[in-house]
Formats: C-alpha cells, structure tokens, sequence
C-alpha cells in the first residue's frame, strides 16, 4: 500500500502544485463549455427575435375586397404586394425575397356568399419556403391563424348562430392544462445533455495528464528508473490508475456543478427557461451519482492508462486513444435522442449503460437493478482492465522504449 500511495502522491502533485495545469484540466473545460452553449443560447434568441422582428413580404393573387384590411389588422407591419407576374413571385419566394403567396380563386367572393350544398368549396392556396425562417414564419402566423380567423367571419355572414355550428373547444378556459412533475420535468432536460458532457469532458480531462503518465515518462526515461525501483510494479500500475481516477473525479464533480448552475442561462434562448430547468437531487440520487461518478472515472482511467502502456511516446499513445475518445463521443450523443424506454440488456454494454444510467438517475426512472448492472459491469471491466495493465507491466518488451 505505501508504493501504491507513493506514486499516487507523486502524480497528484505533479498535477495540484502546478497552477497551469489545474487551470487547463479543471477551469479552462468549464469556461469553454459555459462560453459555447451560452454562445448557441444567445445565437439562438438573436435568430427568434429577428425573425418576430421581421415584416412579412405577403403577395396576394385575386384578393377578395376587404381581405388586405383585415391582414393588416391581424399584423399590422406586413407587406402586402399584388402579385403580377406569378413566375417572378415565386422566384423571389424561393431566394427568400418574399415570404408568403396568398392565392384566392377568381371569383371568391361570389363562390362564399352565394354557396348552396353540393358546390364545390372555394380554396385558397398558400405557397411558401420552409428552408426559409421568415417564410416559415409568415406561413404559420397567416396559414394556420389569419385565414382561419378569416374564415370564421365570412362563415358569421352566412350563419346567424355561430355559437350552434362549434360543437366543442379545446382549452379555452383551461390553465391548468399542463400536469407534471417539476423535479422530473428539469430532470428530463438535463438528463438530455449533462451525461453526454460528463462523459466527454471526464475522458478528454483524464486523456491528456493520461497519456502522459506512462507514454510521457517512457519518452522522457524516467520509467526505466521507476520500474527497477523498490516499489512493486502491481502498485505503479495502481498508484498511476488511482491518481488519474481522483484527478478525473475531481473534474467530474466540477464539471457537473458548472453544467447545473449555469444550465438556466445556458438554455435561456432554447426554451429552457420556459419548460423550468429546476432540478433538486434528493441524498439517494445524488448518492447514486457519486457512486457512479467514481465507476466512470476508475474505468476511464485504467483505459487510458491501459492504451498508454502500449505506447512509445505521448503523440503515438494520443493517436491510439482518438479511436476509443469518437467511440466515447458516440455512445454519449446516441443516448441525447433516446425517446423509448431502454430495454434490460442495454445497460449492460460498457460506457454506454454509464450515459443511460445517469439519465435515469436525474429523471428519477432508473430502477436499482438497472443502476446496479451498470455500476457492476463499470467496476468489473475496470478490474479487468487493471489486470491487463499490471501484465503489461511485468513485460520488458512493452514497457522497453
């Protein structure tokens, strides 16, 4: 245990006694992951407000009289423009010079007011371009709200009872519509990204320091000295493994506080703020979580220590950990879109049961034999991962320069 606790000590040091060092593994990530998603989130309110900003450029083909007042009484800062040559119209539609096409049939008005059942009923066509923002825009404010108020005051023409042709409504009087549970709900949209961030960002702040420990050392001779020392080579592989897990532990838990206390801001311009991002953990999760948080940083650890070993030089051991750091990127992004309930044996599979399960843990859904799978299978190929490091240790040819 004293050589264990020696190159421990020894690793931790070399980390926490250098400000540089502390601030590019555990301050530099958060700046950069905080400044990237407020970024985005602020992009994203520039967009949506510059689009409500926008005035409509609306072409109108066979209007009926009374139409364009009763457009302009619905959005006052719209362009309505008669539409002459229909070739040029839709071009500009198409370019994003214009953004909505009203076309009305000739003789509209006739059609309504002098119907009989069995005609046929008049239709109005809209053309649009939903690659466009303004134009899409234009098309769900005029399409699906100004035509239908339209279309109910014509109908108030013909009919006297107005109130006896609406069979139902549908929440026209019902605050209370939205039923759910607010921990759950702030849970859910967390549970969405903070497993991919914890994840990504816990491998990439233990790769670099990593590699380093035994690739760097074996480039810069000091392993060869190390490895003729007193110390068992059993407790090297443990001491570097243990040290790492730590440093990586330690990121994780700012990392995660970061992503937690600066989330509100973070997603103020995507909808955030207005689905309640609140979460509270109770002691068992966040329990769970600490659990699951050093699992996730021993097994990173061991892999990275494990691809280093077979590694010369800290650039050649970077080259062999990029492959499994993209199957690491992967396996978080795929959990982000996962709408139905994971099925038993997925929380079996390695790095990707540890995404699942913490978002199980933050939406209050993961069952215990479900956290325990993970959790086992996490520690298990650790150990096993160990293993095969102390192995490669006892070789002279792999741990040769």
């Amino acid at each position: 245990m004293s050589g264990i606790s020696q190159i421990c000590r020894k690793e931790l040091a070399r980390v926490f006694k250098d400000k540089k060092m502390i601030f590019s593994v555990f301050l530099l990530p958060v700046l950069i992951m905080v400044g990237i998603m407020t970024l985005v989130s602020s992009l994203s309110t520039s967009a949506q407000n510059d689009v409500e900003a926008h005035n409509s450029i609306v072409y109108v083909q066979n209007a009926p009289d009374g139409f364009e007042d009763f457009l302009r009484s619905s959005d006052k800062e719209c362009e309505i423009i008669q539409m002459s040559d229909r070739a040029g119209t839709e071009d500009m539609i198409r370019d994003g010079n214009a953004d909505l096409l009203i076309e009305f049939p000739e003789g509209f008005m006739d059609a309504v007011t002098e119907y009989k059942a069995g005609d046929s009923v008049p239709q109005i066509k809209t053309y649009y371009n939903p690659s466009e923002d303004y134009s899409r825009a234009a098309y769900d404010a005029i399409s699906s709200g100004v035509l239908e108020n339209y279309r109910e005051t014509l109908l108030a023409d013909r009919v006297e009872d107005m109130a006896g042709l609406t069979v139902f409504t549908v929440n026209s009087d019902n605050p209370d519509m939205v039923i759910q549970d607010e921990e759950k709900a702030g849970g859910k949209i967390l549970g969405m990204m903070l497993p991919y961030f914890i994840t990504i960002l816990l491998f990439a702040g233990a790769m670099g320091i990593g590699t380093d420990m035994v690739a760097g050392e074996k480039e810069r001779g000091t392993m060869a000295s190390l490895l003729v020392s007193p110390i068992k080579r059993s407790s090297i592989v443990l001491g570097k493994v243990f040290s790492l897990m730590i440093i990586s532990g330690v990121s994780s838990v700012v990392y995660v506080g970061a992503m937690v206390a600066f989330m509100p801001q973070m997603m103020g311009g995507m909808g955030g703020s207005d689905l309640g991002v609140n979460l509270s953990l109770n002691p068992a999760q966040i329990g769970m979580l600490a659990a699951l948080l050093i699992a996730i940083a021993f097994m990173y650890s061991a892999i990275i220590v494990l691809v280093s070993v077979f590694a010369k030089t800290v650039k050649e051991a970077n080259s062999y950990i990029m492959p499994v750091y993209m199957l690491v990127l992967v396996l978080g992004i795929t959990t982000m879109f996962t709408t139905k309930t994971p099925q038993e044996w997925l929380y079996a599979v390695p790095i990707y049961n540890t995404s699942l399960t913490l978002q199980g843990i933050l939406t209050q859904e993961v069952t215990m034999m479900q956290y325990g799978l993970t959790l086992g299978v996490t520690l298990v190929l650790g150990a096993v991962l160990i293993g095969v490091i102390a192995k490669a240790f006892e070789s002279e040819k792999v741990m040769s320069i």
